[in-house]
């Protein structure tokens, strides 16, 4: 049940949504009064989460900074990779990468260097349709295909979000490979939900950010006030975060 309401509520939270039904109410409703303040919130929505400088500094202040490769002194027995970075898409035969994938190429990039042993791919299926292709055994047979020896790799696939990776992992990791040195990789914008669901279960890691959004700010016109579509996905990948950090505070999750 949790898993549905997370994905409807995905579909809520969506500022593009809140923009679409604002003119679908404009388009319907008869109420003058009510059609002018519908009309002014379209214009504020559409000007402020298309706005380059806002979206940007929302990222910025909310993603946890990278470590750099060169500050990591050790060599870390697990990088645990969390899912969300491909396409559950045909043909079946290739990996289909979305553009997330820095989760497991800034990895598999740590594994060449030495800096990591071994690679846990951590989740399940993230469709309520398609249940039975599990991201992390789809990442394993891919990693088979690079030539990454299977020994090299565990497989975590029961785990459907955030709360069961850190569940999920944190259980193989105890009982087949104890007192393992672990690196947790994630994206920048997700890696604050996730120490906060690793921190719970007890598993101690190291952070490692990947996927950065935020850049520098320029004083140029089209990163202070030129609408860009760009912003509206981030405030989409914001929200969604934010709303989701919040409900695993409330459910005791993280």
């Amino acid at each position: 049940m949790f898993f549905i309401f997370s994905k409807v509520l995905a579909f809520l939270i969506k500022p593009l949504n809140w923009i679409c039904g604002l003119l679908l109410y404009l388009f319907f409703t008869k109420n003058k009064k009510r059609k002018k303040i519908a009309f002014k919130l379209l214009i504020g929505f559409a000007l402020f989460f298309s706005n380059p400088f806002f979206s940007n500094l929302a990222l910025r202040v909310w993603e946890v900074p990278p470590t750099l490769n060169s500050q990591l002194q050790d060599t870390f027995d697990i990088a645990i990779v969390l899912g969300g970075y491909t396409l559950n898409m045909q043909p079946y035969d290739r990996a289909h990468f979305t553009d997330r994938s820095e989760r497991l190429t800034n990895t598999l990039e740590l594994y060449h260097q030495g800096k990591v042993k071994k690679i846990l791919l951590s989740g399940g299926s993230s469709s309520i349709l398609y249940k039975e292709r599990e991201e992390a055994a789809t990442m394993g047979a891919f990693l088979e295909r690079m030539n990454i020896p299977k020994a090299d790799f565990i497989i975590e696939k029961n785990s459907r979000n955030t709360r069961e990776n850190a569940i999920y992992s944190a259980e193989i990791i105890r009982k087949k490979y104890p007192n393992s040195k672990c690196l947790l990789v994630t994206s920048a914008f997700h890696m604050r939900r996730s120490i906060a669901c690793f921190e719970k279960v007890k598993l101690d890691y190291t952070p490692y950010s990947v996927d950065i959004d935020g850049k520098p700010f320029k004083l140029s016109f089209s990163d202070l006030l030129e609408p860009n579509p760009m912003s509206l996905l981030h405030w989409q990948l914001l929200i969604k975060e934010w709303v989701g950090y919040l409900v695993y505070k409330l459910k005791g999750y993280a």
